[in-house]
């Protein structure tokens, strides 16, 4: 028979903290052999000959990001009969921003917006289901602009079959998903003492309200769709102030697939997917690799100088605490 002994000094083991190291060697190994590949020095001189007029716009259209967030989060929980000042949801969606975006922590934004909004006097259905629905329409209206882009301008493509096949796969999952997540309240009776199941029923229950009721669901998802206009557009900035032979069609068309792998939880803040997937993406349209990557790379600065305010508004708001955070996200 074998003891254990415990040594109260010795951090214990986290499966967040592991999880954030392998997301963290994923970015850096991605964006490693991405300008090994493309050649680190041609991506840094594209970069160096960004016009900083165009970059300045770049990042007022991530600002105007920020205010279409606000709105759009605002939008579903009005749906689910839930209410916070506009004011409060502005500086949350920046704070959850920081946090996606400049620091590798184990609690991601969205779990930092629910806590805010818990400790604001929303009730836990109100700032939990709130945060994921708003999460759910967001990805749900990336892949509706992606299928009415398709629709426009796909054929327009080099070999871009597979890219509409892709989108045509994915819209079917999406529909599949949201069907499913309205449903979650009908498992079996037997399953109903799990706290996990009761959880899922009242989430499907808000699923329903938001999606089935009209016009609720048409304004969420036209707010949605206007957010991933806006940061196409952004894309658009960026791409002329590298002089990049990129039309706002193309950005519109071939971005939103890249927000969409962006989104898959296997690295940090997206770096290195995104990057990839940018790179994969606008060849189909003939840019060079370099001019993407530095397009790329540059996109994710904007989002980190977009982001500094939540830091700002997390310091001044003093009530809330990382530890606490951090325990609301466990629950």
């Amino acid at each position: 028979m074998t003891s254990t002994k415990t040594y109260p000094n010795m951090p214990q083991f986290n499966r967040r903290h592991l999880i954030l190291a392998i997301k963290l060697v994923i970015s850096v190994v991605l964006v490693g052999w991405l300008l090994h590949s493309v050649g680190l020095k041609d991506a840094v001189q594209r970069m160096m000959t960004v016009d900083p007029v165009w970059f300045a716009l770049a990042v007022a259209v991530g600002t105007v990001h920020m205010v279409i967030g606000t709105v759009r989060w605002q939008a579903v929980l009005f749906a689910l009969n839930e209410t916070l000042p506009w004011g409060q949801i502005f500086r949350f969606m920046y704070i959850g921003g920081f946090f996606n975006q400049t620091l590798p922590s184990s609690v991601g934004g969205d779990a930092v917006r629910g806590y805010m909004a818990y400790k604001s006097g929303q009730s836990v259905r109100g700032a939990v289901n709130g945060v994921l629905l708003d999460r759910v329409i967001t990805v749900f209206s990336l892949i509706f602009v992606s299928v009415v882009m398709t629709l426009l301008g796909a054929s327009d493509l080099k070999g871009g079959e597979w890219f509409a096949n892709g989108v045509w796969l994915v819209w079917g999952l999406a529909l599949g998903g949201v069907a499913v997540l309205m449903v979650l309240d009908r498992l079996p009776a037997r399953l109903s003492h799990l706290s996990f199941v009761r959880v899922m029923s009242v989430f499907a229950s808000d699923t329903r309200t938001l999606f089935l009721s009209v016009p609720h669901n048409g304004l969420v998802l036209l707010i949605g769709a206007v957010g991933h206009a806006n940061i196409s557009v952004l894309i658009f900035t960026l791409a002329m102030g590298l002089g990049l032979d990129i039309t706002l069609a193309n950005c519109l068309l071939l971005f939103p697939p890249v927000l969409l792998i962006q989104t898959l939880p296997i690295s940090v803040a997206g770096w290195g997917v995104r990057e990839g997937a940018m790179v994969a993406m606008f060849a189909l349209v003939g840019v060079p690799a370099e001019g993407v990557l530095a397009m790329s790379i540059l996109f994710g600065l904007v989002l980190i100088i977009m982001s500094l305010p939540g830091l700002w508004f997390w310091l001044a708001a003093d009530k809330y605490s990382m530890k606490d955070a951090e325990q609301f996200a466990k629950q």
